[in-house]
């Protein structure tokens, strides 16, 4: 919106100009603060400066067109261009602007309650050990809960009831998934950036996982020729899904970035499918609400793959497709938006 009014880039002002110009466009466009107080506020704290007469200037402008209704939606929601036109292309106007809405919406505080449940604490729409918790007052979660959206525990508990016992979760940091499959067996969890594994080692101590072990190796190219009952994919994705909750995440999309990672989602199928048992079970998941990272993957592994069966993925009813995968959009389930395949070798 800022930039709409002045003539060079936003980038080449310095910073005090450039926070001056945020806070007040804030209090114009979100927080819904009278134009006159938000303008008058803002430049007063900015009338040491020389640069004074441009944040009065261009906040006037924002103020006298500050009206939704005449702004693109990318501009509206603050979006990449590239990207909403893609979700009008699909999904058409009223469905995007409900998703670019979601997006914007500070997202609930929760998590998995593997023991204690906390006090003041309300259930998740689908799971009773889900609890949100209250944003206003003090909260001190005990050792065995795990801060997670209700949909990555969802995602969680059903890989967790499919069958198996000897486990190799790939992609496995910081840990969101290992929480819910520690009890089920023997695991290894497995991801590339030893970083992201040091968060999964101090998740472990303080969850008390057993029989989980960690491994930091290229997760397209699997270390070991071991066969395991189960099988998890959680691959890295352009996180579409989960916007709402990393809003950083959308600023990093571009069609380069989605191209490259489903180069990596393939590959990760392709060798995580390699380390199946027959009769075992093999799991994808994404945090994408992209076709070409969810379902166009899906066909395209079992083109290549016919040893494997997909099967129903274990999860409410409401959120299973009728071709058996887990696809959570986010403004019609209230939650954050995943997707999940599952298959069974034959042999």
């Amino acid at each position: 919106m800022l930039a709409r009014y002045v003539r060079q880039s936003l980038d080449s002002f310095d910073a005090d100009v450039l926070c001056s110009l945020r806070i007040g466009a804030v209090q114009l466009l979100v927080l819904g603060t009278p134009a006159h107080a938000a303008v008058s506020a803002t430049v007063q704290a900015h009338s040491k400066r020389k640069t004074r007469g441009l944040v009065n200037a261009v906040l006037r402008k924002v103020a006298s067109h500050k009206e939704k209704s005449d702004l693109p939606y990318h501009i509206m929601y603050s979006h990449p261009e590239e990207l909403v036109g893609r979700w009008l292309q699909r999904y058409g106007e009223t469905v995007t602007e409900r998703l670019l809405d979601w997006n914007n919406q500070p997202p609930s505080l929760g998590g998995y309650a593997f023991g204690q449940i906390p006090e003041n604490t309300t259930p998740g729409l689908f799971l009773d050990r889900y609890r949100v918790i209250e944003r206003h007052g003090a909260f001190l979660p005990p050792d065995q809960f795990y801060i997670q959206d209700e949909s990555a525990a969802l995602v969680g508990q059903g890989m967790a009831k499919l069958p198996g016992n000897n486990v190799l979760e790939v992609g496995a940091a910081p840990g969101g998934k290992t929480a819910h499959l520690s009890d089920t067996g023997f695991i290894i969890s497995l991801d590339k950036k030893k970083n992201r594994m040091g968060r999964w080692l101090e998740n472990k101590e303080r969850m008390g996982w057993k029989d989980c072990f960690p491994l930091a190796a290229d997760c397209t190219k699997l270390p070991f020729k071991s066969q395991f009952d189960k099988v998890i994919v959680d691959a890295p994705c352009t996180n579409t899904g989960v916007y709402r909750r990393r809003f950083d995440a959308r600023w990093n999309w571009t069609p380069k970035l989605e191209k490259g990672l489903l180069v990596i989602q393939r590959k990760m199928l392709q060798a995580s499918a390699r380390a199946v048992k027959p009769g075992g079970v093999l799991v994808y998941s994404t945090c994408s609400i992209e076709p070409a990272e969810n379902s166009e993957i899906v066909l395209s592994f079992e083109g290549e793959n016919r040893i494997f069966e997909r099967i129903p993925f274990p999860a409410p009813a409401g959120l299973v497709s009728s071709e058996g995968f887990l696809s959570i959009f986010p403004p019609d389930a209230g939650l954050d938006g995943l997707f999940a395949a599952s298959w069974i070798r034959k042999s």
